[in-house]
């Protein structure tokens, strides 16, 4: 078959190399633009752009998918379009410019967690399973019929970052042979079934920790937030970002700092987070003895935020 792929994160790598390695003709990638990045803004390309301009692919990244994009995308001649984490609406258009339609992976076991952020939403629910699902792209965000969905348990010590690096190789050891069964017709699409719930994008504010919540639902959101964009607080008006906690049983105020033999614990709503690594602003991961060494943190201290 002729392929079009379409993706911008690093989720979509491991999918366009076993497409890049498979009998099926990659004829064009497509990615998104290059964005401002890190203190400066400085723009820098996606990982896939990346990616294929290292492996001398075809590639095409345009602003918005306008009828010009999408009549080259056509006169291509695909047989079928397949996208991961390419981050942006599909016009009905362009759903309609290879016979075989787009073909859509998203990490999740849909309906569940339909939306932009679904690896990190089902570990802050405290999910103990998610999955990969390939469906047929249609007008809505994630709506589509389904081709096939592959299981996945959620572990312990998932971060976001370690659950989506297994679910897109699950999603690259399935997808050659859940795109030439459908196009062979041995898959037939099926509407979604089951309960809906979508996984709204994480907003800057949640990134802020609550401490009235228990420690168990600050774990999974430190969790779920790496490695990006990082899960803060605030003691004396500086930021920190959260890298690795536990929550324990000790007790005490919401926010409060406990320092025992080089060991921090903030009190929350429930039980206690002891703290393994964080990073200050500005500064490298470290370790908690590390920084207590160099801190004005003491016990008794309650955080900003």
């Amino acid at each position: 078959m002729r392929v079009i792929f379409l993706g911008t994160s690093s989720f979509a790598l491991p999918p366009l190399k076993s497409l890049m390695e498979s009998v099926h003709e990659l004829v064009l990638v497509v990615t998104r633009p290059p964005r401002g990045a890190g203190r400066g803004r400085k723009p820098r390309n996606p990982p896939v752009a990346d990616y294929a301009v290292a492996h001398k692919l075809e590639l095409l990244q345009p602003d918005k998918l306008t009828n010009d994009v999408i009549s080259y995308l056509h006169a291509l001649e695909p047989d079928v379009m397949v996208s991961a984490a390419y981050g942006a609406w599909l016009p009905r258009k362009l759903l309609e410019s290879a016979p075989l339609g787009v073909v859509n992976i998203h990490p999740s076991l849909l309906p569940a967690y339909r939306g932009a952020a679904p690896v990190a939403r089902a570990i802050i629910d405290g999910e103990d399973e998610t999955g990969v699902s390939f469906m047929l792209t249609d007008s809505g965000w994630d709506t589509g019929p389904l081709l096939e969905s592959f299981r996945e348990r959620i572990m312990p010590d998932d971060t976001t970052g370690l659950l989506e690096e297994r679910l897109s190789n699950i999603a690259a050891a399935n997808m050659q042979a859940v795109i030439e069964r459908y196009a062979a017709g041995s898959i037939i699409p099926e509407p979604q079934k089951g309960k809906t719930v979508y996984a709204e994008k994480i907003s800057s504010a949640e990134t802020w920790l609550d401490w009235s919540m228990s420690a168990e639902q600050l774990e999974r959101q430190v969790r779920a937030f790496q490695p990006f964009p990082g899960a803060r607080t605030e003691h004396l008006g500086n930021m920190i970002k959260l890298i690795k906690v536990i929550p324990v049983s000790m007790e005490s105020a919401p926010g409060e700092i406990t320092i025992e033999e080089n060991t921090l614990f903030i009190g929350c709503g429930e039980g206690s987070l002891r703290i393994l690594t964080l990073q200050p602003a500005s500064k490298r991961i470290m370790d908690t003895a590390d920084y207590l060494r160099g801190t004005s943190m003491r016990t008794g201290d309650k955080l900003d935020r």
